[in-house]
């Protein structure tokens, strides 16, 4: 019993400590005063809807795109499976080479010039549909692209209904 009253000591000073510098994650104690901290959040989470059918979206990307009206922009790719060896995956994403997909192009500020919509369950295939998807909480600092994606409920293009609400993080281009 001492030495779990001990380590739950070590463990309170641990969590006073990061506590006064500012972390607010829980962090867990071991053995000799190692600190182990818990990892980032996912690169992916939240809801990735089409025709009523959630996908779930677990990798995500950020490359250089092209120039739009002269200004850089940066595409980012959100897939069902792992893309990450493929040099160009917006193409693959487009056409389910990576399952559903969702590939939206911003420009360095966060706002949103391009979404392509590519979910399993649209049976008309990829759409393009601009101003229905919103960003929020966008960053683009320390080599990290990261965000909020959301559509606020269910939207239709095409006939075609879909849904995001979807927070992000990715090693930035």
């Amino acid at each position: 019993m001492v030495r779990s009253s001990r380590a739950l000591g070590i463990l309170l000073a641990a969590v006073g400590v990061f506590a006064a510098f500012g972390e607010s994650r829980p962090v867990a104690a071991f053995g000799k005063g190692i600190l182990v901290t818990p990892a980032e959040d996912p690169p992916v989470s939240g809801v990735f809807k089409g025709n009523g059918q959630e996908a779930k979206l677990a990798y995500v990307s950020a490359s250089k795109g092209e120039p739009f009206a002269d200004k850089p922009t940066i595409v980012i790719v959100f897939t069902e499976k792992d893309h990450s060896k493929d040099k160009k995956p917006r193409t693959g994403a487009m056409f389910g080479k990576y399952g559903s997909a969702l590939i939206i192009t911003v420009y360095e500020d966060g706002k949103i010039v391009g979404c392509q919509v590519a979910h399993a369950a649209h049976q008309k295939g990829t759409f393009n549909s601009i101003g229905t998807i919103k960003m929020s909480d966008f960053k683009l600092e320390g080599g990290k692209i990261q965000g909020k994606l959301s559509t606020e409920g269910e939207a239709e293009t095409f006939g075609q209904k879909w849904e995001v609400d979807l927070k992000f993080q990715a090693k930035a281009p």
